[in-house]
Order: C-alpha cells, then sequence, then structure tokens
C-alpha cells in the first residue's frame, strides 16, 4: 500500500466534497465507527479523505481511526500531515463571510479546570493551547491579503466548542479569549490526536457566518462556498508543502502549567 502523506479531515459531507472533486484516483468510501474514509491522490500526494461527523468526539475519533490508517499503512513512514478543513463561524473584528482563517494556534473553548491550577480552555494534562509547527506557519503563508478567490486570509487564533456559537455565546469567547478570529466543532480535537501521534497540524477554515443573531441561517446559506474556499487554500498549502519537502517538525507545545491534578 502507499504511504499516506496527508489526511484532510472535515465534518460535514459538504465540506469534504471539493476535495472528492479535486482528487483523482479515489477509492471506495470506507466507514469506521463514524467516519467516512477515501484513500485519494491530491496531486502527487496520496491523501486520506475523511468525513469525519460534527463535534469534539467525533472529530478526534475521526482523527484517530485515519492516523491508525496511515501507521498500518506504513508504519516505518513518518506522521502524515492532519488538516482540519471546512467551514467556520468568523469573529474577529476584521473577518468577514467568505474569507479564510489558519489557525496558527488552537484552543478547546469548551474546556475549564481552572479549579484545579488549568487555564482556561486547558483539557487537564494537555497543553493550553496546539501551536502549529513552525515550518507550517511559513507554508501557509501563501497570500497576502488572500488568494485567488478567497479575499483575506488571515493567521491566529481558532477556537472550537461543543456549541455552535451564536451572538450570545460569541460575545463571551471573545471576552475570554482576546485576538481569537474564528471558532468551529471539531479543529482542537483534532489538533490534540494530532499531537498525540507526532503529527503535524494545521486548521483551515472558510467562514461561513459571523455568529450573530442570524448565524444559523447565515450558515446553512454559505456553508457550500465556505467549503470551496476552504478547499482552494488547503490544496495551495499541500502544493506549498511538498515542494519544500514536506518538513514534519513538530513544536513543542505551550507548557501546561503545573495543575493540581
Amino acid at each position: 500500500m502507499s504511504t499516506i502523506e496527508v489526511i484532510i479531515i472535515a465534518a460535514m459531507e459538504e465540506e469534504i466534497a471539493p476535495f472528492l472533486a479535486q482528487a483523482t484516483e479515489v477509492s471506495d468510501a470506507v466507514q469506521i465507527g463514524n467516519s467516512v474514509q477515501h484513500t485519494a491522490k491530491l496531486g502527487e500526494l496520496n491523501a486520506l479523505l475523511v468525513r469525519g461527523g460534527i463535534g469534539l468526539v467525533n472529530a478526534a475519533s475521526a482523527a484517530t481511526a485515519a492516523l491508525l490508517q496511515a501507521r498500518a499503512q506504513d508504519p516505518s513512514a513518518a506522521a502524515p500531515l492532519v488538516i482540519s478543513a471546512g467551514s467556520a463561524g468568523g469573529l474577529g473584528d476584521t473577518v468577514r463571510v467568505g474569507d479564510v482563517v489558519i489557525g496558527a494556534e488552537l484552543i478547546n473553548a469548551s474546556a475549564d479546570a481552572r479549579a484545579f491550577g488549568y487555564v482556561l480552555g486547558q483539557v487537564p494534562g494537555m497543553p493550553a493551547s496546539y501551536a502549529v509547527p513552525e515550518s507550517l506557519r511559513t507554508i501557509s503563508d501563501i497570500g497576502a491579503p488572500g488568494y485567488k478567490e478567497v479575499a483575506t486570509i488571515h493567521h491566529g487564533l481558532l477556537v472550537s466548542s461543543y456549541a455552535f456559537v451564536g451572538h450570545e455565546r460569541s460575545v463571551i469567547i471573545k471576552e475570554q479569549f482576546p485576538g481569537v478570529l474564528a471558532t468551529d466543532m471539531e479543529s482542537s480535537a483534532i489538533a490534540q490526536t494530532s499531537l498525540a501521534f507526532g503529527a503535524p497540524f494545521v486548521a483551515i477554515r472558510g467562514i461561513s457566518d459571523l455568529c450573530g443573531p442570524a448565524s444559523d441561517a447565515d450558515f446553512l446559506t454559505h456553508v457550500d462556498d465556505a467549503a470551496d474556499r476552504s478547499a482552494v487554500v488547503v490544496l495551495a498549502v499541500i502544493e506549498a508543502w511538498q515542494q519544500a519537502g514536506t518538513p514534519r517538525d513538530i513544536s513543542a507545545p505551550a507548557e501546561a502549567g503545573t495543575p493540581i491534578i
């Protein structure tokens, strides 16, 4: 079997569809738990395309299954690049629907173990945040302010939550995590799983809504466009990653602190 070089995980069928449309040599679907996997070629790279399901638990389960599949196909190979793709809600003041946010740092906004000495957003025993490897930060800087049909690409903090974020929750998140650019329901879980497997990780999300009073309707209207824009940037990043020699340096995680438990 071919070595899997890149894993792309998206929650919904609409979000993985642009990659299946661009890929060649796409295999039949294989369902593992709640996730659906296809092996495929993206350019010259061997890819595993995964529809993982919505939410942190589905995302972590899908990432685990995908990384175990990659290891089973070639136990001696370096861990593949893992990308969280699809849509997100915009939270940054300059973020607009149709933009793309590349998460340089990921935090679980639902985690709160401050009573035991952890910081807000830190899962007990894990880093306070998940930083993207420096090589990937450089490679993902593919255009300024934007790239092709994406008007603006932002780099910065992306948080994940168990909740779909509307207006009330967005106010709280922006207060708790200053400078946050966007929110989704999967990326921090995929980042945590990737760290456990020693795999480089980056989240690249198209903005479907701005977490306002009509965020649910906006999401349904724009999710397809957001997924398409996410895919445009993802494909450019993996091409740049391949041209750079597919570097797999893993940045040290943020200091975990000294929790009580």
